[in-house]
């Protein structure tokens, strides 16, 4: 991942006043201060990044998982920066046939990486490159390793919000890292698994047992490993006696009773009104006397918390609001109509997209990093949107989880993703209310993972046993505004239209 981008984070407004001590839990959302779970944080000009790969705030790039503990204002919309901690879970190579496209994951030390519409996935160097590429690479004969980050699952099953490549070719003896619960624990033969990936500690280094409990290790406890493999491939174990590896236990803590957090994570456990809430190094407790607003509750759903911490140990937050995630199954892109007005929001083939203090903003084009946002785009640019839709106004509002100025994007041209409204069997595909023209000569059908169906009427035979809802991915369409509709090119490149599996 590049690390040539800087920033200047001194002078940056510390926001209202009432600042408390907090704490603040999430993926980067934009730069100019850090952004991070809706707070803005600025630099105190001593502030210190906990990176083991030595990054500093110039080396973060969007979609990185971070802990900001610093001050928050009241409002949990600004705040100062003291301490950055990159939240890294998995750092390796990719396992053998470890990339699905069919339902976008990949397996990394033996666990599962769900790849979501706002991942953000660099290549090293600086780019980024989409999954397919990624399958490509190790199609061709290269093995890259990954840096993986975001919330993690009791199973160990990885929400990226940030996938790194670095180098290919990694081979048995390279640094590995990763983190979770331990399982299988056997005391005599000195191993354990993570997942489902073995790790062997016996011959630790001096130093190398890091924050044990006095009982030692144990099943349950959360450890971070560093070490290596000693073959690649998925089948190899992960190995700690050269110098520098290590076995460190870490534990969960937000801080003191009364620090303020916001944090974004999953529900591993419990209801809406006490539930456990993912966190870097485990878990913690939410209390909550609030209903939560957004989605349905329930478990494994994203949720974002603002609360304070209760108690002594760091681990348990009394929520003044808890606001729960709908998945991101939209996407749009092409060139907006007209310029972004002043505010938070723009059009984009045809719909309205709104934008908020949660939204990622990333600039493909590489040309503004701080303070990059609606106002940056120019006539000519090229958005794509993902998000949510909000049909609670007509004809649906799109709320922006991520924008990206995109790069090469032919302006004549535009994609657009959602699910299918019934009913299903026609020849058009209506998706957020916006209707999708099929033909033979110029669109391909496609099923998950890029498999091409024979014909259309293959591709519609499926769809409609699959039912409404499903989610439909269309590329390389022309938008026409005033009959809100997508037809294939005719001439050029073809249309594509592919069903696909959206991970929340």
């Amino acid at each position: 991942v590049s690390s040539c981008w800087d920033v200047d984070l001194s002078g940056f407004g510390t926001g209202a006043t009432g600042d408390a001590e907090g704490t603040a839990v999430g993926p980067v959302a934009g730069f100019g201060g850090v952004q991070v779970s809706g707070v803005e944080f600025a630099d105190n000009a001593a502030v210190t990044v906990e990176d083991d790969l030595g990054r500093g705030i110039g080396g973060l790039v969007e979609g990185m998982r971070i802990s900001v503990r610093g001050t928050i204002a009241s409002g949990f919309r600004s705040g100062t920066a003291s301490t950055v901690t990159v939240e890294r879970e998995l750092r390796g190579p990719v396992d053998d046939n470890g990339v699905a496209l069919d339902n976008n994951t990949i397996r990394v030390l033996g666990r599962t990486v769900l790849v979501t519409p706002t991942t953000v996935i660099m290549a090293f160097g600086g780019g980024e490159i989409g999954l397919e590429d990624l399958k490509q690479r190790i199609d061709d004969g290269n093995l890259p390793g990954l840096e993986i980050h975001g919330p993690v699952e009791d199973n160990g099953t990885v929400h990226a919000t940030f996938i790194g490549k670095g180098r290919d070719n990694v081979v048995a003896d390279d640094d590995v890292e990763l983190r979770g619960k331990i399982r299988e624990f056997d005391g005599s033969a000195g191993t354990f698994r993570i997942g489902s990936q073995r790790v062997n500690y016996t011959g630790l280094p001096s130093g190398g047992r890091v924050d044990w409990p006095m009982t030692g290790l144990a099943n349950g406890l959360f450890v971070d490993v560093r070490g290596y493999l000693d073959a690649v491939g998925g089948s190899g174990t992960v190995r700690t006696d050269r110098s520098g590896d290590r076995v460190q236990a870490l534990t969960a803590s937000l801080g003191d009773a009364g620090d303020r957090v916001a944090l974004e994570g999953y529900v591993l456990s419990g209801a809406s009104s006490s539930f456990g809430l993912s966190v870097p190094a485990g878990t913690v407790a939410v209390n909550s006397g609030a209903a939560p607003t957004g989605a349905a509750f329930g478990l494994l759903k994203k949720v974002r918390v603002k609360g304070t911490v209760s108690g002594t140990g760091g681990t348990v937050v009394q929520a003044s609001s808890v606001d729960v995630l709908a998945p991101n199954d939209i996407l749009l892109q092409g060139a907006p109509e007209g310029l972004p007005a002043a505010g938070n929001t723009l059009t984009l083939l045809g719909r309205t997209v709104e934008t908020g203090e949660f939204t990622i903003f990333l600039d493909a084009t590489g040309a503004v990093r701080e303070g990059f946002g609606l106002a940056s785009f120019a006539a000519g640019d090229i958005a794509r949107v993902v998000g949510r839709i909000d049909d609670t106004v007509v004809p649906g509002k799109v709320e922006a989880a991520r924008v990206d100025r995109v790069a090469g994007a032919p302006a004549d041209r535009v994609n657009l993703q959602g699910p299918v409204s019934t009913p299903i069997g026609s020849l058009t595909l209506s998706i957020i209310g916006m209707n999708v023209v099929t033909d033979i000569l110029h669109t391909d059908y496609f099923d998950k993972g890029g498999i091409q169906f024979a014909s259309r009427d293959a591709f519609f035979e499926r769809l409609a046993i699959l039912g409404g809802g499903t989610v439909v991915r269309v590329r390389n369409g022309v938008f026409t505004a005033v009959s809100s509709r997508i037809d294939p090119p005719s001439s050029g490149d073809r249309m594509e239209v592919e069903i696909v599996t959206v991970n929340d």
